[in-house]
């Protein structure tokens, strides 16, 4: 067996390299890649490429992986008769039936004995991540505030508590946060799926929620989004931030722009681990996309005034109103070396505290006893005073110059702005991001997968609130496909280790949206063979998902 080791980042630090090698004969072990996410891929056959990278043999095909895409490791069983000897010593070793491993020549008695250990341990591993990835059976860690369930892997688990207990930290330091008696006693429960699928199917939630925070059962739920993991990172804190006000004071209705706008803050953090794996916490990130958004809106002249913002209720909170709430708070924290930062926070922290502001009792919402809630014009009055404004036309001024003002890289913020739609099931709005993004080259495979999504899906039923109907975009429903199929095929090109472009593939192939198909499907013969190899290879890629094995049998029946 040889083992090649690439370099690990970040991310992957918060994933597992899971199993050794399992035996297939007593000299023969299966070849595995260890993706940087930390999937363990089993493969019929891995070989060097001459020309750089690994060439993977499934049962459903083959995949080239070019030198540029790193593995956590690839495992590769010892072949003697591929094995080039550089030199007689070596070409000696070989006649003599020594094995090389490792960049060791050991006798084939201690190689078995290794593949024996190694055999065990694997056995042994996945029984344990077979009850692991079941959320039936999945496996929980208590903290000192939470309890974390989730069927991901045991360093995610473990990663996750440990983000939030960073963040419990870094909140409490920066507003204070006191429970009531009994809240004290309680430990929130957070529960991570490994999948936007189980997460949906599970917790009953429509498309486009990647995560919430539940008063009434005290839990915070999300998925692990294996693919972005950046995107998971953003949910769990922003989730977590409408947690811990509600620990503030349970009773508190808080209005729909601060509420928002500071939970989109704080939730968009640099996270960083140490050498010891602690984790430290910076917020404030800027999310370059909402910037646009407000750009964009003054250049046209739509951009929200501060008494809209002050006023604007729950109903009418949609994603231009989200980014200028954020823009606003970001714009708080920022403006001047931070003129407003300080005032700010002990302004947030008296209001969720009602230390020192006029409220107003409400029915109380799903809970026994009696509902708080502070008048928009009071929030307006209060927010003013404390951080010391009262021209409130240059306030305004300053936010939109100050936003304005911001310099960001245009196709990124694009693109992250079409992938939020996407995710939304917004696909109209997402279209012209996605194609901007792809026009300026950005070599991005989520830009590619988004855009053969929503290509695929426009016009088939209502993702954005409208009649189904053709976009206007000036091309036919089989141009659409045509281009969402040359789309795929280059977001597999740049990510080709990716199981759900695959899946992606194979549904396109059948005229199928990915978002739109049914398991016993009608396939004509030109299409069914490529289309029936895409998605098996989705399975090798990602044997464990019951999706692709159910659209695979489809093709039996």
């Amino acid at each position: 067996m040889r083992t090649h080791q690439s370099s690990r980042s970040l991310a992957s630090k918060c994933c597992s390299i899971l199993s050794l090698l399992a035996l297939s004969s007593p000299l023969a072990i299966a070849d595995r890649v260890v993706t940087m996410d930390g999937r363990v891929i089993e493969v019929d056959r891995i070989r060097e490429n001459p020309e750089g990278g690994y060439i993977l043999e499934f049962p459903h095909g083959t995949i080239v992986v070019p030198a540029h895409i790193e593995f956590k490791a690839v495992e590769m069983a010892w072949d003697p008769d591929e094995y080039e000897p550089k030199d007689d010593n070596e070409r000696e070793k070989l006649e003599q039936g020594f094995v090389r491993h490792e960049g060791k020549w050991i006798s084939k008695s201690a190689y078995k004995n290794l593949l024996r250990k190694a055999g065990e341990a694997s056995a042994e591993r996945t029984t344990e991540m077979a009850a692991f990835s079941k959320w039936t059976t999945a496996p929980s860690v208590e903290s000192k505030h939470f309890i974390v369930k989730s069927n991901t892997s045991p360093d995610l688990l473990q990663y996750y508590s440990d983000l939030l207990e960073s963040y419990y930290k870094l909140m409490d330091k920066r507003i204070g946060i006191k429970p009531t008696p009994t809240l004290r006693r309680t430990k929130m429960k957070v529960n991570i799926f490994k999948s936007r699928k189980e997460f949906a199917k599970i917790k009953k939630t429509p498309a486009g929620v990647a995560g919430y925070f539940s008063p009434l059962e005290h839990e915070l739920n999300f998925y692990h989004d294996y693919e972005d993991p950046g995107i998971s990172n953003w949910v769990s804190l922003h989730e977590c931030t409408h947690l811990l006000t509600f620990l503030i004071d349970p009773q508190f209705r808080p209005q729909i722009w601060i509420n928002e706008a500071v939970a989109d803050y704080f939730g968009s953090s640099d996270i960083e681990l140490d050498k010891r794996g602690k984790i430290s916490i910076t917020p404030g990130k800027i999310q370059t996309d909402r910037v646009l958004t407000v750009q964009q809106a003054l250049k046209d002249e739509k951009v929200m005034t501060l008494e809209e913002l002050f006023t604007i209720e729950k109903v009418d909170f949609q994603a231009f109103q989200y980014a200028h709430a954020w823009s606003f708070v970001y714009f708080l924290n920022n403006f001047e070396e931070g003129l407003y930062a300080k005032k700010f926070a002990r302004f947030f922290r008296d209001l969720y505290t009602r230390k020192g502001v006029e409220y107003t009792s409400v029915p109380s919402y799903g809970q026994a006893g009696t509902g708080f809630r502070v008048e928009p014009e009071v929030i307006k009055s209060f927010l003013l005073k404390k951080i010391g404004v009262k021209d409130v036309e240059q306030l305004e001024k300053d936010w939109h110059a100050y936003i304005g003002g911001i310099e960001i890289n245009a196709p990124e913020a694009r693109l992250k702005r079409g992938l939020r739609a996407v995710r939304s099931m917004k696909m109209k709005e997402a279209l012209p991001d996605l194609t901007a993004a792809v026009d300026a080259g950005l070599a991005d495979a989520r830009a590619y997968a988004s855009r053969a999504r929503a290509l695929s899906t426009v016009g088939r039923f209502s993702t954005d609130g409208e009649l189904p109907g053709e976009p206007e975009d000036g091309m036919t429903r089989n141009e659409r496909m045509e281009l969402a199929l040359e789309d795929i095929d280059k977001a597999i090109e740049l990510a080709p280790m990716n199981a759900s472009y695959r899946r992606d593939k194979g549904l396109l192939l059948l005229g199928f949206s990915p978002f739109i198909y049914v398991i016993n499907m009608e396939h004509s013969d030109d299409s069914s063979e490529e289309a029936k190899n895409c998605l098996g290879l989705a399975l090798d890629l990602d044997p464990g998902n019951e999706t692709y094995a159910d659209l695979l049998e489809s093709f039996d029946q």
